[in-house]
Formats: C-alpha cells, sequence, structure tokens
C-alpha cells in the first residue's frame, strides 16, 4: 500500500464515521516518549493475552484497550478545540456529553487505524522534540507484508502529565480531519445535527 493511498483510506475511514482496568497509570514523572511507549506496550500485552484470544475474549480485550486508551489521551482538551468557538455556546451538560462521544469516536479510528497492526508488527521510536507544554513523538510499525506505517504523537502537559491530543497516521491529522468535518456540519446544518450523527454512530457500535 502506497503512502498516498493510506493517507486517502485513512481520510476515508473518519469521513465514513460521519456520513476494570488492567494497567496502572504511568508514574507522573513518565516523559512524553515513555508515556506513548507504555501505552502501546499495555495495548500489545492486552492483545497478545492467551486468555482474551478469539470471539469469547472479543468484550474484555476491547474494554481493557479502551481503558488504556482514556488513560492516555485528553479527550476533554481535544473536544474543545474540535468545535473551536461552537463550545464556547454550549451548556456544562452538552461541553460534558460531546466529549464523550469525541472520545468514542476518536477512540474508534484509532483503533482501527493503528492500534489493530500492532498485532503483528513491532513499534520502534524514531525520534522525540519537546517544546515547553507541548511534544511530538515520532514512532513507526514495521514487520508484516507491508512497508512501515508512520505514526506520530502530538502531546501536551497538564498539571505535571503527559497526555496524547492528536495522531498523525502517515502525515494525516485524526484531530484535524474531525474539525474540518464538525465544522462543516456546523456550518451546513447544525450542532445539534452533528451531535445526532455522533449519537447514531455510538449506538451502532454494539
Amino acid at each position: 500500500m502506497t503512502r498516498n493511498l493510506r493517507a486517502a483510506l485513512i481520510l476515508v475511514a473518519t469521513l465514513a464515521i460521519l456520513g476494570h482496568p488492567l494497567f496502572l497509570a504511568p508514574a507522573r514523572a513518565a516523559g512524553p516518549q515513555d508515556r506513548v511507549q507504555q501505552t502501546l506496550t499495555a495495548v500489545s500485552a492486552v492483545l497478545h493475552d492467551p486468555k482474551l484470544q478469539g470471539a469469547d475474549g472479543q468484550p474484555e480485550r476491547r474494554e481493557r484497550v479502551r481503558t488504556i486508551i482514556y488513560d492516555t489521551f485528553f479527550f476533554d482538551d481535544m473536544a474543545r478545540e474540535s468545535l473551536g468557538p461552537q463550545w464556547e455556546r454550549l451548556s456544562p451538560p452538552q461541553q460534558a456529553e460531546f466529549v464523550q462521544l469525541f472520545g468514542n469516536l476518536f477512540e474508534g479510528s484509532y483503533n482501527r487505524l493503528v492500534l489493530r497492526f500492532l498485532g503483528d508488527r513491532h513499534a520502534t521510536f524514531e525520534a522525540e522534540s519537546v517544546d515547553g507544554d507541548h511534544a511530538v513523538v515520532r514512532t513507526k510499525l514495521t514487520g508484516g507484508r507491508e512497508e512501515g506505517l508512520s505514526v506520530e504523537y502530538q502531546l501536551a502537559s497538564k498539571r505535571g502529565r503527559w497526555g496524547v491530543v492528536d495522531v498523525r497516521i502517515d502525515g494525516v491529522s485524526l484531530a484535524m480531519n474531525y474539525r474540518s468535518q464538525f465544522n462543516k456540519i456546523i456550518r451546513t446544518s447544525s450542532y445539534d445535527t452533528l451531535v445526532q450523527r455522533m449519537r447514531k454512530m455510538e449506538g451502532g457500535k454494539g
């Protein structure tokens, strides 16, 4: 699969969407790369757990992976950024619901586009750059029959803890794709229409 084709598929995946814990949280002193590495290691352990293989283990496997992702990503910040000025027009209950809907939506995309490859690929860390409260960690998933998949994590530090705020897959930003689509739906229709579509997608997962 070529890089341009993969990038196109990522965009299509995000557009189509719109048409307990086994592991403890990483130590507070963990840096950006450590944060990402701990997350991928935890997810990989779940995916390779012999007790969770097959259809019978799928519900628990997915729930454990979800718990790890929600501990790693700052979905509240990501949801606010994805709406732009519209966020300030929402009531607190509306904001809380949107964070939940956004988190479920993003988690689903990240799971399909990145985490599912951890079963037969190895994650290597290529670079880490830190600028104040923001950081970028570049990784590559290698192995299997296809070329390596470049995955860049953008992180922010909040209350002494690093969390992921965006994922770029072969240069394509998932967060920016969602923001673009959200803005388009709100502009051409309404915020209520956007939420209805997100609720419908959430209800269709089960």
